[in-house]
């Protein structure tokens, strides 16, 4: 009998799961979903597949490098993995991968780059990629004409050192351009350093000779891909653009890097296009946020036209379908089939794995009401379930989900917290989160405001607000919520609403994390009054000396409880004189009662009845 530990779970990186695992169960085990145009990265004009952290980004670039194998095998494919600090790359990652070619973008840290316009760098290492590909394929990607060879030459002409499968940009490299006098038949060799961290690269007499050689490489290239490309399908991926909001040099650095790689792709993929009896083809996956930060902090250069002109979005938002036929649940339902060791059909598994109900929910509907739809979140939530005391637990019950919850909670706090890292400091992404800790599970955003003002005033939060506000949202911390309805960017739903309508409510696969729930809400709620506050109440029990009901205040229930002593200044023998079920009422805070989570109330000295 198969349990929780025995469930195919991977990793929450692809990547990582690849290498780790092989790629035949990653393959096995992978879902496509329904809505996602395969045709057009391969075949079609699209280059990008954008998306969000968790989306899987990374999966779908081995699947394509799988399903592209499968149409052809003599399909020839190389991994890119851009890292602004990347390490080495250990020898067994290579016989992992030792069927695909890998490389790594690697950039140190004080190679700064103040230039401008990086495109002409990325041209260089694509280049550099192609050819060590064509080398490595016995020149059947690219024949070995004389126009191939002057190509070849003309890069191998700007030198530097390079380990092996990695693409660097280092700090200076050798510039040597032979030409020849006409007038004596000398060969000249005029030769520069370009050192790529100097700070007006762009101005320099080295820059402008690098410039020349890969127009030249540019030219070539363009007539190798009609003469010389042989039929054999070649595909360049590109994957790991990573940018992250620290020392502001770097951090602009690497997104104007990335900016100009998505150009460079979209060059060299226009080019490679003219010849259409064959495929050649850069495909690139871009994070949502990584765009967001370059249109934030960098020049964009109308990066937005380019992407959404040439991207396959991944999305897994199917807004129709809150059941086990949603995409996101099949992931689940594949991975519990491969650990089976009966051949259960997906009725069978779904009866076998999950209780009609958890907490009051539909299964389905609680398990994606506690995701973001996405991958990842599967992936997290079968780890969180394998490291608790559920692991040899038999299904996804209700004691399943409860004992893995905070560390589902946990899990993906972390990973939203990486994902602002594009966007915020470290230190102004703790106090973001020391803002929500604690707070309430649905406000309004005066309460956030008050908050502010009372804790975090002269902080970012107070300035920024709104555009932070712009941001949780998008990322999936907070959507909005309205007498049930409920609003969130996963589910399509653009923008976050400000208003006295519209609530924000907390994510509730976050609010464990955050140390949230219903009881924090009502108590917050009832201590934003004092005592002495005149407020209206409605009694909903009587009893023979005292009366319970609730304060209307913020469309909620809070209780409130009145003693006998409390209605009337006068002697009262029946408290039923006095007071009627169901029957709205003025009265006086007295005190909170910390124990029974209400407020004592009297009706002494004030019109009490509410007409």
């Amino acid at each position: 009998m198969a349990t929780i530990k025995d469930i195919y779970a991977g990793k929450p990186d692809a990547k990582d799961e690849v290498e780790a695992i092989g790629i035949d169960p990653f393959i096995e085990n992978y879902v496509v979903p329904d809505n996602f145009n395969k045709d057009s990265l391969i075949k079609g004009t699209s280059y990008y597949i954008t998306g969000y952290k968790g989306t899987g980004k990374t999966a779908l670039l081995y699947y394509l490098d799988s399903f592209t194998r499968q149409l052809d095998p003599q399909t020839c494919s190389s991994f890119i993995f851009f890292k602004g600090d990347f390490t080495d790359v250990k020898k067994q990652e290579l016989e992992q991968l030792s069927k695909r070619l890998f490389s790594s973008i690697s950039i140190e840290n004080d190679v700064v780059l103040d230039g401008k316009d990086f495109e002409y760098i990325w041209r260089w290492l694509l280049y550099c990629r192609i050819i060590e590909d064509n080398q490595q394929n016995n020149y059947g990607l690219f024949k070995k004409s004389v126009c191939w060879e002057k190509f070849e030459s003309a890069i191998s002409r700007i030198e530097y050192k390079k380990k092996k499968r990695f693409l660097s940009i280092p700090k200076k490299v050798h510039l040597e351009c032979k030409t020849m006098d006409p007038s004596t038949g000398t060969v000249l060799s005029p030769s520069a350093d370009l050192d790529f961290g100097y700070s007006k690269v762009e101005d320099t007499e080295a820059y402008r000779l690098f410039v020349n050689m890969i127009d030249e490489a540019d030219e070539l290239f363009s007539k190798i891909v009609i003469s010389d490309r042989t039929d054999i399908p070649y595909f360049i991926f590109i994957d790991e653009l990573e940018a992250y909001y620290g020392e502001e040099n770097i951090f602009k650095r690497d997104l104007n890097l990335i900016r100009d790689l998505i150009f460079s792709v979209k060059k060299l993929n226009q080019v490679m296009g003219r010849n259409r009896n064959v495929v050649t083809k850069i495909i690139c996956s871009v994070r949502s946020e990584i765009i967001n930060s370059i249109n934030r902090f960098a020049i964009s250069k109308e990066l937005n036209k380019v992407i959404s002109g040439f991207e396959t979005p991944l999305k897994w938002d199917y807004n129709n379908t809150n059941s086990f036929q949603h995409p996101i649940l099949k992931i689940l339902i594949k991975r519990i089939k491969y650990a089976e060791p009966d051949a259960l059909n997906e009725k069978e598994i779904i009866e076998k794995w999950f209780p009609e109900c958890i907490h009051g929910s539909d299964a389905a509907n609680y398990i994606l009401n506690n995701s973001w739809c996405k991958p990842r979140d599967i992936v997290r939530l079968i780890l969180s379930a394998q490291n608790c005391m559920a692991a040899d637990n038999g299904s996804f019950s209700q004691n399943t989900i409860d004992l893995c919850r905070k560390k589902y909670s946990q899990d993906s706090l972390d990973e939203i917290k990486e994902e602002m890292r594009a966007l915020y400091s470290a230190e102004e992404i703790d106090i973001i989160m020391n803002c929500l800790t604690g707070f309430k599970r649905v406000f309004s955003y005066r309460e956030l405001l008050v908050r502010i003002d009372s804790f975090y005033k002269n902080t970012f939060l107070e300035k920024r607000l709104q555009n932070i506000l712009v941001d949780l949202y998008r990322l999936g911390i907070v959507g909005n919520y309205m007498s049930g309805s409920y609003r969130w960017q996963h589910k399509g739903d653009e923008r976050i609403i400000c208003d006295n309508n519209w609530k924000i409510i907390i994510h509730p696969a976050l609010q464990s994390a955050l140390s949230i729930n219903n009881r924090q809400d009502m108590l917050i709620d009832m201590k934003e009054y004092k005592e002495g506050d005149q407020v209206n109440i409605i009694i909903t029990d009587i009893k023979a000396r005292f009366a319970f009901g609730y304060l209307l205040a913020n469309n909620t229930k809070q209780k409130v409880f009145l003693p006998i002593s409390e209605i009337s200044n006068s002697y009262v023998s029946d408290i039923n004189d006095y007071i009627k079920c169901n029957e709205k009422y003025r009265a006086t805070l007295l005190k909170y009662d910390d124990t029974h989570n209400n407020w004592v109330i009297s009706m002494k000295s004030i019109n009490a009845f509410v007409r």
